[in-house]
């Protein structure tokens, strides 16, 4: 058996071991949808530190910006940037949203957007478009899934085989195990991307430039390109930098995976607490980046190269056997298990939210049993789009998240603080800054005069938003005070919850 076969049969037992442990840690939690889903609630910091971890730090960090960085330079900063924004937003706005979402019973963000805007209808707009990006947005891990096989098998294994074996073991897992078997998967996966990509980033010094400070010189005067702004490309400076951080920034708990990680929560505290403590993931971003830049001088830059396969080049060509068989399987878990509580959450907002509200007498026992039948269709249909349309993927993928972005107005701005906020206005704002991205994004026209097209978009759906709900009719006041009064107990007018009403 050769050592590439020996590598990835290794690391996929071990996949499967840690796979069957996070079905026998989640099994008891699953007698119902709030089980299933969201823990009924009951999740403390640590692991909702890991869940969450997990759904931010994906098979992307761990190669897809290492490739970046390899590819473009310093604009892969702008990742860096970007969760310290959303940390501080989702320090703000998450307890209200779990306070919220513990009185009125909701497990997705659809809910909340039913209840808030005292509409299904836009609950089921929601709850549709979301789900069939998030079904793309499988294809990211996916694709990092086919890059690990591809780099570390050459060829021993299809990467075809590699990727229906990996998500469908995915779907049997989130099927039996639940988001708290996922939580388990999730804080094996992060540990053992720590100690993977902290070795890297010490070895790879030490072994090739002789230290730190020697590695840095270099970068200056090998790759001066690489380390300023715009980079590599002419498109990518400031402008782009500073509009890409606020977009994807405000951006991020609009996912609806996230956003329903939240409700796992077992109370506000819970959740301050980890946007605090979150921020000690970036130092894995910084070493990622460091990696590519240094994979321009050891492996030569060459267009040639795939750059999301450097941090796995780098590895083969630097560890022993046994070292590589731990950060394989590292890469492996951060490719399969960030889309496990993608996978829950459209076959949720698919069957809660769409089906079941056309259908209300589609019973809450029934509609979580075809939520988890479902999990098997979805994961299907992403391999499937994956293997058979790879172009229509990237397509939608160039836009998703312009796309989730868009949902920022309605859900946080009307949503939380603005109660003249109509259902009118929030569908039309999110209408044109979907056509506005969509247009400008496939034409090539992002970013447009260095600005990132998905910062149009945003403009032009405030714009949009704020116009038509001042000429629309807004929900009834009395019920919205009720509804917000949960969250915003005494101070209505502030976006801040207070620790003494945010309990844990």
């Amino acid at each position: 058996m050769s050592k590439s076969s020996v590598i990835l049969l290794i690391s996929g037992l071990a996949v499967l071991f840690v796979t069957i442990g996070g079905i026998i840690y989640g099994k008891d939690e699953n007698k119902d949808l709030s089980g299933w889903l969201v823990n009924n609630r009951r999740m403390g910091p640590i692991l909702v530190w890991f869940l969450l971890g997990t759904e931010i730090y994906t098979a992307f960090t761990f190669e897809g910006l290492a490739g970046f960085g390899y590819a473009k330079g310093a604009p892969a900063f702008y990742n860096v940037a970007l969760n310290d924004v959303a940390y501080a937003i989702g320090f703000m706005i998450l307890p209200a949203f779990w306070l919220i979402g513990k009185k009125f019973h909701h497990v997705t963000q659809a809910d909340f957007i039913s209840d808030r805007y005292q509409s299904k209808g836009f609950g089921v707009f929601v709850a549709l478009t979301s789900a069939l990006i998030m079904i793309a947005y499988i294809d990211l891990n996916i694709e990092g899934l086919a890059a690990i096989v591809q780099v570390v098998g050459h060829g021993a294994v299809s990467t075809d085989v590699s990727d229906i074996i990996g998500f469908l073991v995915l779907a049997l897992a989130v099927f039996f195990g639940g988001i708290r078997g996922n939580a388990w998967q999730s804080m094996i996966k992060d540990i053992l991307m720590f100690v993977a990509i902290a070795a890297l980033f010490i070895v790879v010094p030490l072994h090739y430039f002789g230290g730190f400070g020697n590695m840095f010189s270099e970068f200056v005067t090998k790759i001066p390109k690489h380390l300023v702004m715009p980079g590599v490309s002419k498109k990518l400076g400031i402008p782009w930098l500073v509009t890409t951080v606020l977009v994807t920034g405000v951006g991020q708990w609009m996912w609806p995976q996230w956003f329903g990680i939240a409700y796992t929560a077992r109370g506000g505290r819970t959740l301050k607490l980890q946007a605090v403590f979150m921020p000690l993931y970036q130092l894995v971003k910084v070493a990622v980046i460091t990696i590519g830049l240094a994979a321009v001088i050891i492996l030569g830059f060459s267009k040639h190269i795939n750059g999301n396969n450097v941090v796995m080049m780098l590895a083969l060509k630097t560890f022993p056997l046994w070292f590589i068989i731990v950060f394989t399987i590292a890469a492996i878990y951060s490719a399969i298990v960030p889309a496990g509580p993608i996978v829950m959450t459209s076959a949720s907002l698919l069957v809660r939210n769409v089906y079941q509200v056309l259908n209300p007498r589609f019973s809450n026992q029934m509609a979580y049993l075809w939520i988890k039948i479902l999990v098997f269709p979805l994961t299907i249909l992403a391999l499937i789009l994956t293997l058979v349309a790879p172009s229509l993927i990237v397509n939608v993928l160039l836009v998703a998240y312009d796309f989730i972005s868009q949902l920022f107005p309605a859900v946080v701005v009307g949503g939380l603080f603005w109660k003249r906020a109509t259902k009118e206005g929030a569908i039309s704002g999110i209408l044109v800054g979907w056509i506005i991205s969509a247009v400008m994004v496939l034409t090539n026209h992002d970013p447009y005069l260095g600005v990132n097209a998905g910062f149009y978009a945003l403009v032009g759906n405030f714009v949009v938003f704020y116009i038509v709900s001042l000429v629309t009719r807004p929900v009834d006041q009395t019920y919205l005070k009720q509804f917000l009064a949960s969250a915003f107990p005494k101070t209505t007018s502030t976006c801040f919850v207070s620790s003494e009403n945010v309990s844990d």
